[in-house]
């Protein structure tokens, strides 16, 4: 990183052309800023007085660039750079100068249009027009028009009495500030960092400057036509242009504010702004996975043609039926309640992979079917080979039914609940039974439960006594206990005859890891207590989930009890998984 105190006219020496990035938003210089100056008037005046001043140096904020590839990218300094091409351009400056908008290609023209113009004919096309479709233009324009009155004003006063060419040699000779260079692969992140995020402007967001740029190209027309009707025929073209724009940029912002309800982003699981709309349509239509999605490549995919107009109404079609399907997944309760299911069980890159598979390539997936399998924690990648009918030779395991049989194993153990495996597998299930119990409501599912869960003993482990390996008393927490405190209260896991324990999947439930800590070591009736105790426990979230409730319901909890609702369970999920 090089940090010098240079010029302007040094500023323009180095000969290279200045890039304002995508990343950043366009040129506002000469907004309005409540009671305070807008910023070109205050710079001009700066300029004005200080020329005035037996040529007192004038200091700038620093620019902060980074030189590469035969260009200055401009990190922090844009408004500034813009400003000084305008005012240099408006003073009739030979001074090499060039400013490029890559992603603004109608702000780039018409920054090269004003080039060697005088100052009248500059200001001639910079006539104030309220309806200017591109906001650097419309700020462009203004910017001129301050800068010509501020130098007719104080010039025709005699304040300074210096001619154009004067001016120009005070601002490329006694304007100066701080030049920061920094690394190419810095840029992104210092930039970020000096305008706290807040300026940075998203991929999303130049993708649909750039596709309301293409859908409202001008159309040509036919120079034969006479001078009247062609331009009646322009402006018909023009009117149905801008309808057109609106029409498109309404839709797009009504999905950007559909993306930003917080219970959609909990429920995709994603923080973007568009959501995983943009994202997920760019990969589905992009076979090369070396190509990553930012604005460069999803332009030169999918809005780049013979016909990029008629590219960029197609893409933004594409992009509607996208949306459509997310949309409506979300809003059938059937389906929000599966597909919710599935994304929280899959991990990062499968849920990505499923979601593009699903939604954006409509490859023909049974939801019901993929689900049973998400819930075995299988992999995105083997579920459709399932789902496609992939066979495996006798040599090879088919993981489908691998995980099938360690659900089996998992749900007939006894003591389920001590093996982490086991846990996990059986609180996917409870999961399930919870969530289809909605479905039957038709309820939308709360799935923040996964983060908060918890089993629970329906009786409490600390109540139920075995013999360890060295035949000492113990509770189900391996807690020593004395045969004087065992009452009617306790349950014998010997009772259980080998056909369950305190640990099986019939004594167990899934609780908000919160709600559990209000159980503690309450027996089955004091848990039942709280659970239908509505003016006490008026936040006792578990309350809805309604698997759950239904044991709460029983009469009474016991040995036998817990016993039919493990056969009860596993005979469920043997059905729903056709386990022999």
């Amino acid at each position: 990183m090089s940090n010098d105190i240079i010029t302007v006219r040094d500023y323009l020496r180095k000969g290279l052309p200045f890039l304002v990035p995508n990343y950043q938003r366009g040129y506002i210089w000469g907004k309005s800023r409540g009671n305070e100056k807008d910023s070109v008037s205050f710079l001009m005046e700066s300029i004005l007085y200080n020329s005035s001043q037996n040529n007192t140096e004038l200091f700038l904020q620093g620019i902060t660039v980074c030189e590469h590839d035969n260009i200055i990218e401009l990190i922090d300094g844009q408004q500034r750079t813009t400003f000084l091409y305008l005012l240099l351009n408006y003073l009739g400056s030979n001074t090499k100068f060039e400013l490029q908008y890559p992603i603004r290609e109608k702000s780039e023209n018409f920054l090269k249009s004003i080039i060697e113009k005088s100052s009248c004919d500059i200001l001639s096309m910079c006539a104030e027009n309220e309806n200017e479709q591109f906001q650097d233009i419309y700020y462009f324009k203004k910017t001129i028009r301050i800068i010509d009155n501020l130098i007719i004003r104080i010039i025709d006063n005699s304040i300074t009495g210096k001619k154009k060419s004067e001016l120009v040699n005070f601002i490329l000779d006694k304007v100066k500030f701080l030049y920061i260079s920094i690394p190419k692969e810095k840029a992104i992140t210092v930039f970020s960092m000096m305008n706290g995020n807040k300026a940075l402007m998203k991929y999303e967001e130049i993708i649909k400057a750039e596709m309301l740029r293409l859908v409202s190209n001008e159309t040509e027309v036919n120079e034969t036509e006479v001078i009247e009707e062609s331009e009646q025929q322009k402006e018909a073209i023009r009117w149905e242009q801008n309808l057109l724009r609106s029409k498109y940029a309404r839709e797009w912002d009504r999905w950007l504010y559909w993306w930003n309800r917080s219970e959609v982003k909990t429920f995709y699981h994603t923080d973007n702004v568009m959501g995983l709309l943009i994202e997920t349509y760019y990969y589905s239509k992009n076979q090369d996975k070396n190509r990553k999605f930012n604005f460069e490549n999803f332009r030169d995919k999918l809005l780049r043609s013979e016909n990029d107009e008629l590219s960029a109404k197609n893409t933004f079609y594409d992009l509607r039926h996208l949306q459509k399907r997310f949309e409506d997944s979300y809003n059938n309760v059937a389906t929000h309640n599966r597909l919710g299911t599935i994304l929280i069980m899959l991990n990062n890159d499968d849920r990505k992979n499923f979601i593009r598979t699903y939604f954006a390539n409509h490859e023909n997936i049974d939801i019901k079917e993929y689900l049973k399998y998400a819930l075995l924690f299988v992999s995105n990648a083997k579920i459709m080979d399932k789902l496609k009918g992939e066979k495996y030779s006798e040599d090879e395991k088919d993981p489908i039914e691998d995980a099938k049989s360690n659900l089996k194993e998992a749900i007939n153990n006894d003591l389920l609940y001590q093996n982490k495996e086991y846990y996990e597998l059986a609180s996917a299930q409870l999961l399930r039974l919870n969530m289809e119990q909605d479905i039957k409501l038709g309820r939308f599912f709360n799935f923040e439960i996964w983060k908060e869960r918890s089993l629970e003993h329906i009786y409490p482990k600390s109540k139920v006594y075995h013999q360890n390996e060295n035949r000492d008393l113990v509770d189900g927490n391996e807690n020593s206990l004395q045969q004087s405190v065992i009452d009617d209260s306790y349950l014998n896991r010997g009772d259980f005859k080998n056909n369950g324990s305190e640990h099986c999947i019939g004594n167990l439930v899934l609780l908000y890891k919160n709600d559990n800590s209000k159980f503690s070591n309450s027996s089955f009736n004091e848990k039942k207590s709280i659970y239908f105790n509505l003016e006490e426990y008026k936040n006792f979230q578990s309350r809805l989930l309604l698997h759950t409730i239904s044991v709460f319901a029983k009469d009474k909890w016991g040995v036998e009890e817990i016993k039919d609702n493990k056969k009860s369970i596993i005979k469920e999920i043997k059905k729903y998984y056709e386990i022999q």
